[in-house]
Protein backbone atom coordinates (compact mmCIF):
# COMPACT_ATOMS: atom_id res chain seq x y z
CA UNK A 1 0.00 0.00 0.00
CA UNK A 2 2.62 2.53 1.03
CA UNK A 3 4.72 1.85 -2.08
CA UNK A 4 1.90 2.91 -4.40
CA UNK A 5 1.50 6.50 -5.54
CA UNK A 6 -0.60 8.42 -3.03
CA UNK A 7 -3.62 9.05 -5.28
CA UNK A 8 -3.76 5.44 -6.40
CA UNK A 9 -3.54 4.17 -2.83
CA UNK A 10 -6.35 6.51 -1.77
CA UNK A 11 -8.49 5.22 -4.65
CA UNK A 12 -7.91 1.65 -3.47
CA UNK A 13 -8.87 2.59 0.09
CA UNK A 14 -12.03 4.25 -1.21
CA UNK A 15 -12.96 1.19 -3.26
CA UNK A 16 -12.34 -1.05 -0.24
CA UNK A 17 -14.63 1.14 1.88
CA UNK A 18 -17.29 0.94 -0.82
CA UNK A 19 -16.91 -2.84 -1.05
CA UNK A 20 -17.30 -3.21 2.72
CA UNK A 21 -20.52 -1.19 2.58
CA UNK A 22 -22.02 -2.54 -0.60
CA UNK A 23 -22.98 -6.17 0.05
CA UNK A 24 -24.56 -5.80 3.48
CA UNK A 25 -26.37 -2.59 2.53
CA UNK A 26 -27.63 -4.16 -0.69
CA UNK A 27 -29.18 -6.98 1.33
CA UNK A 28 -31.02 -4.36 3.37
CA UNK A 29 -32.15 -2.61 0.19
CA UNK A 30 -33.26 -5.82 -1.55
CA UNK A 31 -35.13 -7.13 1.49
CA UNK A 32 -36.69 -3.84 2.48
CA UNK A 33 -40.30 -4.24 3.65
CA UNK A 34 -43.00 -2.61 1.57
CA UNK A 35 -43.93 -0.20 4.37
CA UNK A 36 -41.31 2.53 4.68
CA UNK A 37 -40.51 4.20 7.99
CA UNK A 38 -41.72 7.75 8.65
CA UNK A 39 -38.29 9.20 7.90
CA UNK A 40 -38.06 7.31 4.62
CA UNK A 41 -41.53 8.35 3.48
CA UNK A 42 -40.56 11.98 4.02
CA UNK A 43 -37.36 11.69 2.00
CA UNK A 44 -39.12 9.78 -0.79
CA UNK A 45 -41.73 12.54 -1.05
CA UNK A 46 -39.00 15.18 -1.10
CA UNK A 47 -37.13 13.31 -3.83
CA UNK A 48 -40.26 13.69 -5.94
CA UNK A 49 -40.50 17.43 -5.25
CA UNK A 50 -43.14 17.29 -2.50
CA UNK A 51 -42.20 19.10 0.72
CA UNK A 52 -45.41 18.69 2.72
CA UNK A 53 -43.54 16.53 5.24
CA UNK A 54 -42.82 16.84 8.97
CA UNK A 55 -40.73 19.89 9.81
CA UNK A 56 -37.98 17.63 11.17
CA UNK A 57 -37.22 16.47 7.62
CA UNK A 58 -38.44 19.17 5.24
CA UNK A 59 -35.24 21.22 5.09
CA UNK A 60 -32.86 18.30 4.49
CA UNK A 61 -33.42 18.62 0.78
CA UNK A 62 -29.94 18.26 -0.73
CA UNK A 63 -29.64 14.48 -0.77
CA UNK A 64 -33.32 13.80 -1.63
CA UNK A 65 -33.19 16.19 -4.60
CA UNK A 66 -29.95 14.61 -5.83
CA UNK A 67 -31.50 11.15 -5.43
CA UNK A 68 -34.58 12.29 -7.35
CA UNK A 69 -32.47 13.62 -10.22
CA UNK A 70 -30.38 10.44 -10.29
CA UNK A 71 -33.53 8.30 -10.28
CA UNK A 72 -34.88 10.18 -13.31
CA UNK A 73 -31.61 9.59 -15.15
CA UNK A 74 -31.57 5.91 -14.25
CA UNK A 75 -35.21 5.62 -15.28
CA UNK A 76 -34.39 6.83 -18.77
CA UNK A 77 -31.65 4.18 -19.09
CA UNK A 78 -33.47 1.24 -17.51
CA UNK A 79 -36.63 2.10 -19.42
CA UNK A 80 -34.85 1.12 -22.64
CA UNK A 81 -34.45 -2.43 -21.31
CA UNK A 82 -37.39 -2.92 -18.98
CA UNK A 83 -40.10 -0.25 -18.95
CA UNK A 84 -41.18 0.77 -15.47
CA UNK A 85 -43.73 3.28 -14.25
CA UNK A 86 -41.67 4.48 -11.28
CA UNK A 87 -38.12 5.88 -11.15
CA UNK A 88 -35.82 3.72 -8.98
CA UNK A 89 -35.67 6.04 -5.96
CA UNK A 90 -34.54 3.34 -3.53
CA UNK A 91 -31.55 2.43 -5.71
CA UNK A 92 -30.70 6.12 -6.17
CA UNK A 93 -30.56 6.69 -2.42
CA UNK A 94 -28.52 3.48 -2.07
CA UNK A 95 -25.96 4.66 -4.63
CA UNK A 96 -25.61 8.15 -3.19
CA UNK A 97 -25.43 6.96 0.40
CA UNK A 98 -22.86 4.32 -0.50
CA UNK A 99 -20.64 6.71 -2.45
CA UNK A 100 -20.78 9.40 0.25
CA UNK A 101 -20.23 7.04 3.16
CA UNK A 102 -17.33 5.33 1.38
CA UNK A 103 -15.77 8.79 0.99
CA UNK A 104 -16.24 9.24 4.74
CA UNK A 105 -14.45 5.91 5.13
CA UNK A 106 -11.48 7.23 3.15
CA UNK A 107 -11.28 10.30 5.38
CA UNK A 108 -11.59 8.09 8.47
CA UNK A 109 -8.59 6.10 7.21
CA UNK A 110 -6.64 9.29 6.59
CA UNK A 111 -7.56 10.58 10.05
CA UNK A 112 -6.16 7.45 11.70
CA UNK A 113 -3.01 7.73 9.59
CA UNK A 114 -2.63 11.39 10.53
CA UNK A 115 -2.73 10.37 14.21
CA UNK A 116 0.24 8.08 13.60
CA UNK A 117 -1.38 4.69 12.96
CA UNK A 118 0.13 2.44 10.32
CA UNK A 119 -1.82 1.64 7.15
CA UNK A 120 -2.90 -1.84 8.24
CA UNK A 121 -4.42 -0.83 11.59
CA UNK A 122 -5.93 2.28 9.94
CA UNK A 123 -7.69 0.05 7.41
CA UNK A 124 -9.09 -2.07 10.22
CA UNK A 125 -10.24 1.08 12.00
CA UNK A 126 -12.02 2.10 8.81
CA UNK A 127 -13.54 -1.37 8.56
CA UNK A 128 -14.92 -0.98 12.09
CA UNK A 129 -17.02 1.89 10.74
CA UNK A 130 -17.86 0.61 7.25
CA UNK A 131 -19.10 -2.77 8.52
CA UNK A 132 -21.00 -1.48 11.53
CA UNK A 133 -24.76 -1.91 11.70
CA UNK A 134 -25.49 1.81 11.52
CA UNK A 135 -23.46 2.23 8.31
CA UNK A 136 -25.32 -0.68 6.71
CA UNK A 137 -28.61 0.81 7.85
CA UNK A 138 -28.11 4.34 6.52
CA UNK A 139 -26.71 3.05 3.21
CA UNK A 140 -29.42 0.51 2.47
CA UNK A 141 -32.42 2.60 3.49
CA UNK A 142 -33.87 5.86 2.21
CA UNK A 143 -32.03 8.14 4.64
CA UNK A 144 -29.77 11.21 4.46
CA UNK A 145 -27.35 10.52 7.31
CA UNK A 146 -24.45 9.65 5.00
CA UNK A 147 -23.98 13.29 4.00
CA UNK A 148 -23.77 14.60 7.56
CA UNK A 149 -21.46 11.74 8.60
CA UNK A 150 -19.13 12.78 5.77
CA UNK A 151 -19.27 16.41 6.96
CA UNK A 152 -18.43 15.39 10.54
CA UNK A 153 -15.53 13.19 9.41
CA UNK A 154 -14.13 15.95 7.17
CA UNK A 155 -14.39 18.44 10.05
CA UNK A 156 -12.54 16.09 12.39
CA UNK A 157 -9.89 15.35 9.75
CA UNK A 158 -9.42 19.07 9.09
CA UNK A 159 -8.79 19.67 12.80
CA UNK A 160 -6.34 16.77 12.86
CA UNK A 161 -4.19 17.93 9.94
CA UNK A 162 -4.93 21.64 10.51
CA UNK A 163 -6.42 22.18 7.05
CA UNK A 164 -8.08 25.57 6.74
CA UNK A 165 -9.93 24.93 3.44
CA UNK A 166 -11.43 21.66 4.66
CA UNK A 167 -12.44 23.17 8.00
CA UNK A 168 -14.16 26.15 6.36
CA UNK A 169 -15.91 23.90 3.81
CA UNK A 170 -17.28 21.66 6.57
CA UNK A 171 -18.45 24.68 8.59
CA UNK A 172 -20.15 26.22 5.57
CA UNK A 173 -21.88 23.16 4.12
CA UNK A 174 -22.52 20.94 7.15
CA UNK A 175 -25.59 22.79 8.53
CA UNK A 176 -27.25 22.81 5.09
CA UNK A 177 -26.99 19.02 4.90
CA UNK A 178 -28.60 18.59 8.32
CA UNK A 179 -29.41 21.35 10.79
CA UNK A 180 -28.14 19.39 13.79
CA UNK A 181 -24.59 19.69 12.41
CA UNK A 182 -24.48 23.07 14.16
CA UNK A 183 -23.82 21.15 17.39
CA UNK A 184 -20.40 20.25 15.96
CA UNK A 185 -19.45 23.86 15.21
CA UNK A 186 -17.96 24.45 18.71
CA UNK A 187 -15.24 22.01 17.63
CA UNK A 188 -14.22 24.44 14.89
CA UNK A 189 -14.39 27.41 17.25
CA UNK A 190 -12.38 25.81 20.07
CA UNK A 191 -9.80 23.82 18.11
CA UNK A 192 -9.70 25.58 14.74
CA UNK A 193 -7.27 28.26 15.88
CA UNK A 194 -5.03 27.59 12.87
CA UNK A 195 -7.69 29.45 10.83
CA UNK A 196 -8.10 33.18 11.61
CA UNK A 197 -11.21 34.15 13.56
CA UNK A 198 -12.38 36.37 10.74
CA UNK A 199 -12.48 33.51 8.26
CA UNK A 200 -14.28 31.22 10.68
CA UNK A 201 -16.81 33.95 11.42
CA UNK A 202 -17.42 34.44 7.71
CA UNK A 203 -17.94 30.68 7.33
CA UNK A 204 -20.48 30.75 10.17
CA UNK A 205 -22.29 33.70 8.63
CA UNK A 206 -22.23 32.00 5.24
CA UNK A 207 -23.64 28.80 6.75
CA UNK A 208 -26.41 30.79 8.46
CA UNK A 209 -27.19 32.59 5.20
CA UNK A 210 -27.34 29.34 3.23
CA UNK A 211 -29.53 27.71 5.86
CA UNK A 212 -31.95 30.65 6.05
CA UNK A 213 -32.07 30.89 2.26
CA UNK A 214 -32.80 27.18 1.97
CA UNK A 215 -35.60 27.44 4.56
CA UNK A 216 -37.11 30.41 2.72
CA UNK A 217 -36.95 28.60 -0.61
CA UNK A 218 -38.60 25.45 0.73
CA UNK A 219 -41.25 27.45 2.59
CA UNK A 220 -42.07 29.43 -0.55
CA UNK A 221 -42.57 26.16 -2.42
CA UNK A 222 -44.63 24.50 0.33
CA UNK A 223 -45.73 26.76 3.21
CA UNK A 224 -45.17 25.05 6.60
CA UNK A 225 -47.79 24.48 9.26
CA UNK A 226 -47.95 27.43 11.67
CA UNK A 227 -47.21 25.33 14.75
CA UNK A 228 -44.87 22.86 13.08
CA UNK A 229 -41.59 24.23 14.43
CA UNK A 230 -42.94 24.67 17.96
CA UNK A 231 -44.35 21.13 18.06
CA UNK A 232 -41.09 19.78 16.64
CA UNK A 233 -39.04 21.52 19.36
CA UNK A 234 -41.33 20.18 22.08
CA UNK A 235 -41.10 16.65 20.68
CA UNK A 236 -37.30 16.80 20.69
CA UNK A 237 -37.36 18.09 24.27
CA UNK A 238 -39.47 15.13 25.33
CA UNK A 239 -37.06 12.82 23.51
CA UNK A 240 -34.24 13.75 25.89
CA UNK A 241 -36.00 12.37 28.97
CA UNK A 242 -37.31 9.20 27.32
CA UNK A 243 -34.00 8.56 25.52
CA UNK A 244 -32.03 8.86 28.76
CA UNK A 245 -34.21 6.19 30.32
CA UNK A 246 -33.88 4.00 27.24
CA UNK A 247 -30.11 4.46 26.96
CA UNK A 248 -29.47 3.20 30.49
CA UNK A 249 -31.87 0.29 30.19
CA UNK A 250 -30.56 -3.19 29.45
CA UNK A 251 -32.15 -3.13 25.99
CA UNK A 252 -30.77 0.31 25.14
CA UNK A 253 -27.24 -0.56 26.21
CA UNK A 254 -27.39 -3.83 24.25
CA UNK A 255 -28.63 -2.16 21.04
CA UNK A 256 -26.16 0.73 21.21
CA UNK A 257 -23.23 -1.56 21.97
CA UNK A 258 -24.17 -3.59 18.91
CA UNK A 259 -23.55 -0.69 16.52
CA UNK A 260 -19.79 -1.29 16.42
CA UNK A 261 -20.14 -4.94 17.43
CA UNK A 262 -17.05 -6.87 18.44
CA UNK A 263 -14.83 -3.88 17.70
CA UNK A 264 -16.01 -2.69 21.12
CA UNK A 265 -13.72 -5.38 22.52
CA UNK A 266 -10.74 -3.67 20.87
CA UNK A 267 -11.74 -0.38 22.50
CA UNK A 268 -12.09 -2.08 25.89
CA UNK A 269 -8.75 -3.85 25.43
CA UNK A 270 -7.13 -0.47 24.91
CA UNK A 271 -7.72 0.32 28.58
CA UNK A 272 -6.30 -3.00 29.77
CA UNK A 273 -2.75 -3.47 31.01
CA UNK A 274 -2.29 -0.49 33.28
CA UNK A 275 -1.19 3.07 32.79
CA UNK A 276 1.91 2.31 30.76
CA UNK A 277 -0.05 0.27 28.20
CA UNK A 278 -2.74 2.95 27.90
CA UNK A 279 -0.13 5.63 27.37
CA UNK A 280 1.14 3.84 24.27
CA UNK A 281 -1.90 5.02 22.30
CA UNK A 282 -4.30 7.28 24.20
CA UNK A 283 -2.22 10.52 24.16
CA UNK A 284 -2.12 10.36 20.35
CA UNK A 285 -5.92 10.50 20.20
CA UNK A 286 -5.95 14.24 21.04
CA UNK A 287 -8.31 14.20 24.00
CA UNK A 288 -9.94 17.61 23.51
CA UNK A 289 -11.50 17.14 20.05
CA UNK A 290 -12.24 13.47 20.73
CA UNK A 291 -14.11 14.08 23.99
CA UNK A 292 -16.06 17.04 22.63
CA UNK A 293 -17.01 15.03 19.54
CA UNK A 294 -18.33 12.19 21.71
CA UNK A 295 -20.31 14.66 23.85
CA UNK A 296 -21.90 16.15 20.73
CA UNK A 297 -22.74 12.64 19.50
CA UNK A 298 -24.39 11.96 22.86
CA UNK A 299 -26.45 15.14 22.43
CA UNK A 300 -27.55 13.92 18.99
CA UNK A 301 -28.52 10.59 20.49
CA UNK A 302 -30.63 12.18 23.23
CA UNK A 303 -32.44 14.45 20.76
CA UNK A 304 -32.96 11.76 18.12
CA UNK A 305 -35.83 9.37 17.69
CA UNK A 306 -33.32 6.63 16.80
CA UNK A 307 -30.38 6.76 19.15
CA UNK A 308 -28.24 3.89 17.88
CA UNK A 309 -28.07 5.37 14.36
CA UNK A 310 -26.52 8.55 15.75
CA UNK A 311 -23.52 6.57 17.00
CA UNK A 312 -22.27 6.54 13.41
CA UNK A 313 -21.35 10.21 13.93
CA UNK A 314 -18.63 9.01 16.32
CA UNK A 315 -16.91 7.31 13.36
CA UNK A 316 -13.66 9.35 13.30
CA UNK A 317 -13.04 8.88 17.03
CA UNK A 318 -13.93 5.18 17.05
CA UNK A 319 -11.91 4.33 13.94
CA UNK A 320 -8.86 6.27 15.12
CA UNK A 321 -8.99 4.69 18.58
CA UNK A 322 -9.28 1.18 17.10
CA UNK A 323 -6.36 1.86 14.74
CA UNK A 324 -4.10 3.28 17.46
CA UNK A 325 -4.89 0.46 19.88
CA UNK A 326 -4.11 -2.19 17.27
CA UNK A 327 -1.00 -0.29 16.23
CA UNK A 328 0.50 0.44 19.65
CA UNK A 329 -1.07 -1.42 22.56
CA UNK A 330 1.15 -4.28 23.85
CA UNK A 331 -1.76 -6.72 23.78
CA UNK A 332 -1.85 -6.62 19.97
CA UNK A 333 1.92 -6.86 19.40
CA UNK A 334 1.64 -10.43 17.98
CA UNK A 335 -0.85 -9.17 15.39
CA UNK A 336 1.27 -6.33 14.06
CA UNK A 337 3.71 -8.38 11.94
CA UNK A 338 0.67 -9.79 10.11
CA UNK A 339 -0.37 -6.22 9.31
CA UNK A 340 3.08 -5.29 8.07
CA UNK A 341 3.60 -3.10 11.12
CA UNK A 342 6.71 -3.07 13.33
CA UNK A 343 6.01 -4.78 16.65
CA UNK A 344 7.03 -1.59 18.45
CA UNK A 345 4.17 0.31 16.82
CA UNK A 346 6.45 3.20 15.88
CA UNK A 347 4.88 4.51 12.68
CA UNK A 348 5.10 7.86 10.97
CA UNK A 349 1.97 9.96 10.55
CA UNK A 350 0.25 10.07 7.18
CA UNK A 351 1.98 13.17 5.87
CA UNK A 352 5.39 11.54 6.36
CA UNK A 353 4.67 8.17 4.80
Amino acid sequence: MLLLPRRKSFLLVYLLALALLWSNAYLVLANHPAGYTGDERSYLHMAQGHFEVPVTHRYRVILPLLAGALAQGLHLITGLVSPSAQPPLGISFFLLNGLLLALAGLFVFRTARAHGAAAGPALIGMAAVMTCGAATYVTGLVLVDSAVVLAVVVLYYALTIRSGPLLLAAMLLGPVLKESFVLFLPLALLYGGFVPWGQRLLALLGAAGLLLGLHALVDSWAPPAAVGSVANALNHGRNVVSNLRWLFSARGLFICSGVYGLFNLVLLAGFWGGRSAIRTWLPRLQAGPAILTLLVVLAHMLLSGEMSRMLLLAAPVVATAVALILDRHPLFAPLRPLLGTPATGANPPENQS
